[in-house]
């Protein structure tokens, strides 16, 4: 049982054979009320979340090995249900902080954030550290280059420049500085392999490539 935060960097596992994964994704601010150790930094990867994860792992492997996925997100959804009903982790101002910035797809000054929910540009930044071991401005620009690097996936045959635009880019040059700065290659180039997979999609019918829309995601 793994836990990464909220990355900077695109994340790299390597491993030998068939590699099977079933996976939470949570808001920024979710993940907190299910630590033990609520004070642990979220902006690194942990690999020692205790012998209850490890053994909710154990439970989830039969379930995986057969293949039946939907019975392996019962047992962890049910596990987290669980476990939430017994936290009390106030997390309210940071979890509509944070919900304004996914509506605007990370497009709000932190200044204006802060008013919005009756805060001082400290304050909010120190709740942001402590529930999020990260800063209102990298929420927001990780929620800003997850929106284009989606849009890019699904349609990268659409205008650089007028994705700059939408989403706030004085110019190209910073857009292409920012988005490199995550995924370690160019939107252009991103854009490049993208369309490569696109093809490989349409010329073999028995792949199929689907996510999740973003308002089903919990």
């Amino acid at each position: 049982a793994i836990l990464m935060g909220l990355q900077r960097k695109p994340l790299h596992f390597r491993c030998d054979g068939v590699v099977q994964l079933v996976a939470t994704r949570f808001h920024a601010w979710g993940a907190l009320p299910f630590l033990t150790e609520q004070a642990q930094p979220l902006n690194r990867l942990a690999t020692t979340l205790g012998q209850e994860w490890d053994a909710l792992a154990a439970r989830i492997e039969p379930a995986a090995r057969a293949r039946d996925y939907d019975a392996a997100v019962a047992i962890v959804e049910a596990h987290l249900l669980e476990k939430l009903q017994t936290k009390t982790a106030d997390l309210k101002q940071v979890a509509a902080a944070a919900r304004m910035l996914h509506l605007r797809k990370g497009q709000f000054r932190v200044a204006e954030l802060a008013e919005r929910c009756n805060l001082s540009s400290r304050q909010l930044q120190r709740q942001f550290r402590d529930a999020l071991g990260a800063s209102p401005k990298a929420l927001a620009r990780a929620i800003r280059f997850e929106e284009i690097r989606r849009r890019l996936m699904f349609e990268p045959e659409q205008s650089l420049t007028a994705l700059a635009y939408e989403y706030g880019y004085a110019d190209q040059a910073h857009f292409i500085r920012d988005f490199k700065a995550f995924a370690e290659r160019t939107p252009g180039e991103f854009a490049r392999d993208m369309r490569a997979i696109h093809e490989v999609f349409r010329d073999h019918d028995d792949v199929v490539f689907v996510q999740v829309p973003s308002a089903r995601r919990r």
